[in-house]
């Protein structure tokens, strides 16, 4: 029976899920800025209410991005001290991925594009397939773009699409779909419903327990963000 913990602050929203074999334990809040207050706290309430204790763990799963800098440190952070102090190995999880995981769980969608606000008029983006789990695969790697340079044409947006797509091939997740103008192509897309805005670690640990039995693990020290854009600095200086 696997024990895996996930913790997910990557986004303005704040989880903590608990898998014991087939029962999963689950705080979220939508809460910007608490982050570093409520983590620990929901790891706490989650090992509570399932009756084990760290130690008792195969691993901890973190959502390392892409997403806002800050929940991305703290959410590393925690899981990074809570991994060593038990010496336990790291799963790391794309919060893209969690994402079109839920959509997956609900749609049964054949694909999802999910786009999540990278603030400075651009988005992150990746596009996922879903497999016979109904998990998240990603199609292509993930990018910080322009949502008005993504083109349906792109293989970064359609590797596996035929050309007439609807709402049961494709579904949509995150907030960059409701924040920005895309390209012509994409706007159809917009019209699909939108349902999933933000990572839950209640599909973090989902595909945290994929990635702990195909082995795909690492020491609390090699855990590490997946930020997409590393120099915020220069960023803001190329668009003056």
């Amino acid at each position: 029976m696997n024990r895996i913990l996930a913790i997910d602050s990557s986004t303005e929203a704040c989880s903590v899920a608990l898998l014991i074999g087939e029962q999963v334990y689950s705080r979220f809040e939508l809460a910007p800025r608490r982050h570093a207050e409520l983590l620990l706290p929901m790891v706490d309430a989650v090992l509570k209410e399932a009756k084990v204790i760290l130690s008792d763990l195969d691993a901890i799963g973190c959502c390392v991005g892409p997403g806002a800098f800050t929940g991305l440190r703290i959410a590393i952070s925690v899981a990074q001290g809570l991994a060593y102090g038990v010496g336990i190995p790291c799963i790391a999880v794309s919060s893209l991925a969690a994402m079109a995981t839920e959509s997956f769980s609900i749609n049964k969608s054949l694909c999802c594009l999910v786009s999540i606000d990278a603030r400075m008029s651009e988005v992150y983006f990746g596009s996922f397939i879903r497999d016979e789990g109904d998990l998240a695969f990603a199609s292509t790697d993930q990018i910080v773009v322009s949502p008005l340079k993504l083109s349906l044409s792109d293989k970064i947006t359609k590797p596996f699409l035929p050309n007439q797509i609807n709402n049961e091939i494709c579904t949509i997740a995150g907030t960059g779909w409701s924040v920005y103008d895309f390209h012509s192509s994409m706007r159809p897309l917009k019209e699909y419903q939108c349902e999933i805005l933000y990572p839950k670690a209640e599909f973090v640990v989902q595909l945290a327990l994929r990635d702990f039995r195909l082995n795909k693990l690492c020491s609390a020290s090699e855990l590490r963000p997946s930020y997409l854009r590393n120099n915020v600095a220069k960023k803001k200086s190329e668009q003056k």
